[in-house]
């Protein structure tokens, strides 16, 4: 399918290195989202305003709402909450992952437990671990990942979408709330050649998925079959995750990253590390709340 054109609008310059996990608070009307090796948050409201930021004492790889205002996020080596208006970060799990990974992508599912995974710092090991947080609780699951991104969840909440990103493969399974994934992971999507890495994901009202593609310059909305409804070019090489939001939940928000791009590269897509808005006619989901 040939790649479309949307208005991508630039809302934020940064550059980021590695710009991730972008998130609509509903309760709030802010913007959220890291940078995960400047050890960064920000946040702002749609039109930019309200703009702050706070450092973090780690590498935060994803954010999702909490129940009673404020943030978790998976970061360092494990689980953490974060009071941005305080400035404060508390350590609910230090140690969940070897110190050979670090925490990366992660998200609500649709019964408020978050799910995140970890990737390898070398990139080269399927290593990392995959976790849920459930009303206080931290369970393992049982895959290992080189890197783990996503995830997403279906609008029933009975399917899971992930990657495993150096394989280019976007997987599916059944999951449920209370017990996790309940069935063998399938491919749902291959990726190849100059398509990229598959990165951040989310699903809209109408059960598509949309995905972030690491090193291939867009953005992909699949049907429930896997086969690809849109591919929207977008202004950067490295597009790396997305999140619906706005007043109606159709503006689709991207981060991006400038990281590891040598500076012919970098010449040749200026606007590396930038955050994106892109105005859509399907609306999104609203993101859960964690529960405690």
């Amino acid at each position: 399918m040939t790649a479309q054109k949307a208005l991508t609008q630039k809302i934020w310059e940064g550059p980021a290195l590695l710009g991730e996990s972008p998130l609509w608070d509903h309760r709030t009307g802010f913007l959220y989202w890291v940078d995960i090796e400047n050890n960064k948050l920000y946040w702002q409201k749609a039109d930019g305003t309200n703009y702050s930021s706070l450092d973090l004492p780690t590498p935060a790889g994803s954010i999702a709402l909490w129940h009673d205002g404020g943030l978790i996020a998976a970061m360092g080596q494990g689980l953490s909450l974060i009071d941005p208006d305080r400035g404060v970060v508390t350590a609910i799990a230090s140690e969940l992952s070897d110190d050979n990974c670090l925490m990366n992508d992660g998200k609500a599912d649709r019964s408020g437990n978050f799910v995140f995974g970890a990737k390898h710092l070398k990139e080269c090991d399927p290593v990392a671990g995959c976790w849920r947080y459930q009303s206080g609780q931290i369970s393992p699951l049982e895959q290992k990942f080189i890197v783990f991104n996503g995830p997403a969840f279906s609008p029933a909440g009975d399917r899971i979408y992930f990657a495993n990103s150096p394989t280019q493969q976007i997987m599916t399974a059944s999951y449920s709330p209370t017990e996790g994934i309940t069935s063998l992971p399938e491919v749902f999507v291959q990726l190849s050649g100059d398509d990229g890495y598959p990165d951040g994901m989310t699903v809209d009202s109408e059960g598509c998925l949309w995905n972030a593609q690491w090193d291939g310059w867009a953005i992909t909305r699949y049907r429930l079959d896997g086969s690809v409804d849109q591919k929207i070019d977008m202004p950067v090489q490295r597009p790396t995750s997305l999140c619906f939001g706005g007043e109606n939940l159709k503006t689709l928000f991207v981060t991006s990253a400038s990281t590891r791009l040598s500076p012919k590269v970098l010449a040749e897509n200026p606007d590396a590390g930038a955050l994106f808005q892109l105005d859509l006619d399907v609306a999104g989901l609203p993101e859960e709340t964690i529960t405690k």
